[in-house]
């Protein structure tokens, strides 16, 4: 989650302010102590009840001085003085932070911490519970688009587009098609779709003959000898075309046709030759390389990335393309698929699962390290005062009650000697 940089600047000038306020008012203590000893000690021949007054205020400012350099010896040299062991933070911070990733490696990115948590979260309901709502998915198919946007506007080269080319017809020349056309014939035949060729076939068959009937009873006075009478060629011209007429009937109709059987058993023989006959496979391939060799076809390949790549562009620029719809319906229906299947749910829950406990232990070391790294590079100054900037507010209330702790320890102390 990233986090807005005004933001963060407005929370670091707001914990400065109270940084500040606190510092002010531990000092502060510290002064009011010291005013109070100073006039306790003037006055304390006058009215001797003052000495606990005295011994209040001394041991207070002995417990905010101690506790002072305590907190300053945390984040820089008190008063500027290179003091043994004082700016620990600025001097330590590599050591701080190796000892930081040791400790998240050895009590976080555990088996034993993390496999409860990830038992008791289920990844695939949540993330497929939001992906199912149509915001969310507009929102992740948006993203796509973004980057899909991006990418084609750094990748996209002349280079790239020689590659495609190049891949695309190397791709090609190692493909046995003509086998490959054989199954496919295989699985349309299996299912009786090449039938529909059949009837297509005689479907044109007599569409060509209801066309021809004038030039087939042309013909036929044409050809006829001059002494047959005219309705003797009419005779045979209504004999042919109904002839025909009534095959090409019969073939569309019955399926088990001595022409339909024939037509199969041709079918099944060109598919076997497809598929096995060594001369059919030569002439298939010497058939394909003559088409990728052919310029029409390498321009074509030439210009299939750019026609993608452009049609990419133009689709993700829009806000409401059709590419960017396909794509969140897509998201929406896998949301609403992993939501609504149980079965799903548990094998994708698993997955992530299995996904996230094995990232962890092969590389929890180096995800550790990303602290200790991070450390690393911080400058020692700028660190000492973020720090100090997070945690310094909480750090001036040691000061505050070490002064008070310290008051009372030394008025204890010193009621206690009266007393004995």
């Amino acid at each position: 989650m990233t986090t807005d940089p005004a933001v963060a600047a407005y929370n670091e000038v707001d914990q400065s302010r109270r940084l500040r306020r606190m510092k002010l008012v531990a000092t502060g203590l510290l002064v009011l102590m010291a005013i109070v000893f100073v006039v306790a000690h003037l006055y304390i021949l006058r009215w001797p009840v003052l000495g606990y007054v005295r011994a209040f205020a001394e041991a207070s400012m002995v417990g905010a001085l101690a506790d002072w350099f305590a907190v300053t010896a945390l984040f820089k040299h008190p008063l500027g003085i290179p003091i043994p062991h004082t700016a620990i933070i600025p001097r330590q911070k590599d050591r701080l932070g190796e000892s930081l990733a040791n400790f998240v490696r050895q009590n976080f990115l555990i088996p034993t911490a993390l496999q409860p948590r990830l038992e008791n979260t289920d990844f695939s309901r949540s993330i497929s519970t939001w992906l199912s709502q149509t915001q969310n998915a507009d929102k992740v198919a948006s993203d796509i688009a973004g980057i899909l946007r991006w990418l084609l506007g750094t990748v996209d080269s002349e280079t790239l587009r020689d590659l495609v080319r190049r891949n695309l017809q190397h791709t090609l020349r190692d493909v046995t098609v003509t086998p490959l056309v054989g199954r496919v014939l295989d699985l349309l035949v299996n299912a009786d779709h090449h039938q529909q060729l059949m009837d297509a076939a005689v479907s044109a068959a007599r569409q060509h003959l209801t066309e021809n009937r004038f030039a087939i009873r042309l013909k036929i006075s044409t050809e006829s000898p001059w002494w047959v009478p005219d309705f003797v060629d009419e005779e045979i011209y209504d004999k042919i075309v109904n002839e025909i007429e009534g095959m090409l009937d019969r073939i569309g109709t019955d399926e088990s046709h001595a022409a339909r059987i024939q037509f199969n058993l041709a079918a099944r023989e060109v598919i076997e030759s497809l598929k096995s006959d060594p001369d059919m496979i030569s002439r298939g391939e010497s058939l394909k390389d003559e088409l990728l060799d052919h310029p029409v076809v390498q321009q074509y390949l030439a210009d299939v990335w750019t026609h993608i790549a452009a049609y990419l562009r133009e689709q993700s620029a829009q806000t409401d393309s059709e590419l960017t719809q396909r794509i969140s319906h897509a998201l929406a229906r896998v949301g609403e698929t992993f939501r609504d299947d149980a079965k799903l749910n548990n094998e994708l829950n698993r997955w992530v699962r299995d996904a996230i406990g094995y990232l962890v232990a092969q590389y929890r070391a180096g995800i550790a390290s990303v602290i200790s790294e991070t450390v690393q590079a911080w400058d020692p100054s700028a660190t000492s005062k973020r720090v100090e900037l997070y945690v310094g507010r909480d750090l001036q209330f040691i000061r505050i009650n070490g002064t008070l702790v310290g008051g009372f320890a030394g008025l204890a102390i010193y009621s206690l000697v009266k007393l004995l």
